[in-house]
């Protein structure tokens, strides 16, 4: 991640003209977003059906190399779009930087997140009762294991690599596939514009969420974990768009997921 020193506020320059405007080296799009969406998918979809036949057991190893494969998928396609198709800088692609107000925007950013993901679940109990799964995520008793897959993992790759997906090539993605539908010349119209910053934040927070609906078939959590996510990506994919960075996103991405593992952490310790 690129780390930037504290500019001062932006103006109508060309960093906002990027936010609005597909840069001319881009030609990475829909379909590279596709292709790691599916490949993702496969990993996902081929580690279950070995578990379920036996081949494979359940372990933290298998935890650990499920996640190095899954998120090694996103990251590797991020990084052929953006130097075989691209500006060949993640940075410039897709906004890979870090301000230190980021660190303040994304920490008020997570915490929000978080409660709202605390209501929705107070919501989802009230309709469907108290859940028989905990929580999606599965903590080793294992010190060593429980640092790697639940700290390392879950708290730091996960929200870095998923930003960088999901906020940066997804959601750049649909915008810039908006923006040049039918042909248009650029700078496209403010009512396309417009059009397109919302349909790649419905977009990418519903790609989101949908990744991590495969993690439990509680009725109860299911809701909280697809409230909770679309709400995290919502809010995420707003700020990387009001500060033309994706340094804030993550943060907050931490912030979220790391709760999360301290609070299993609590529970389970009681």
């Amino acid at each position: 991640m690129t780390f930037e020193p504290p500019a001062p506020p932006l103006t109508e320059t060309a960093a906002d003209a990027d936010r609005y405007t597909p840069p001319a080296a881009v030609r990475w799009g829909l379909r590279e977003a596709a292709v790691g969406l599916l490949l993702f998918v496969a990993v996902i979809v081929g580690a279950g059906v070995l578990v379920v036949t036996g081949v494979v057991e359940g372990s933290d190893l298998a935890q650990f190399v499920l996640s190095l494969l899954g998120y090694g998928v996103l990251a590797g396609v991020a990084v052929f779009a953006s130097h075989r198709l691209g500006a060949g800088s993640l940075a410039k692609d897709f906004w890979l930087r870090l301000r230190p107000v980021d660190l303040a925007i994304g920490l008020g950013v997570g915490l929000l997140a978080k409660i709202l993901s605390v209501v929705w679940g107070v919501i989802a109990i009230a309709l469907f009762g108290l859940p028989e799964q905990q929580s999606n995520l599965v903590l080793s008793t294992d010190t060593v294991w429980l640092v790697i897959n639940g700290v390392i993992v879950v708290a730091v790759v996960a929200p870095i690599v998923e930003e960088l997906y999901l906020r940066g090539l997804v959601m750049q993605a649909v915008r810039n596939a908006v923006l040049r539908s039918g042909g248009r010349s650029q700078p496209a119209a403010e009512s396309v514009q417009r059009a397109a910053v919302l349909v790649s934040i419905v977009v990418s927070a519903l790609v989101f969420m949908g990744l991590h609906l495969y993690q439990s078939t509680d009725a109860t959590l299911l809701t909280t974990l697809a409230l909770g996510t679309l709400t995290l990506g919502v809010v995420n994919a707003m700020i990387v768009y009001l500060t033309g960075r994706l340094g804030a996103a993550i943060v907050a991405h931490v912030v979220f997921n790391g709760i999360s593992v301290a609070t299993l952490l609590l529970v389970g310790g009681a």
